[in-house]
């Protein structure tokens, strides 16, 4: 649709610009288009366009908004978590209070064998995470 819009403009501009036809079909054609965009109809629809479009914008906008603050949020707590790691801090810092927006995550699979379970020394990849063992008694 875009393109059969810029080919028609294109084809106008380049009939009006290189007609042979002269001055007077040049002052006909601008004329005519004056009349057409002057056209209530024509204002209405113009107006209605551009309304749509600021809508649009808008709600891009907001969406665009809401998710870089997630997004920003999210990997603030993951810097605040590699920090505590780095300093030497046992558990990962856990959400601020008043937080709720974000969901907890859910614990690891039972169905998984681990080095604990067969005896075995557990590997990095295989140690239970701090929020895993959180709520488990101590056998």
């Amino acid at each position: 649709m875009k393109f059969r819009s810029g080919l028609l403009v294109g084809l106008g501009a380049g009939y009006v610009l290189g007609t042979k036809a002269g001055r007077e079909r040049y002052q006909q054609i601008v004329e005519a288009t004056r009349a057409f965009l002057d056209n209530p109809g024509v204002q209405r629809l113009t107006d209605e366009v551009g309304k749509t479009v600021n809508v649009g914008k808008e709600r891009v906008s907001s969406a665009t908004s809401r998710k870089v603050e997630q997004v920003g949020s999210s990997l603030a707590d993951q810097a605040n978590k590699a920090k505590g790691l780095v300093a030497g801090e046992s558990k990962p810092a856990g959400p601020k209070p008043g937080d709720e927006s974000k969901a907890a995550k859910p614990a690891a699979s039972p169905a998984k064998t681990s080095a604990k379970d067969s005896g075995a020394e557990p590997t990095p990849a295989e140690s239970p995470s701090p929020t895993a063992t959180r709520g488990a008694r101590p056998s």
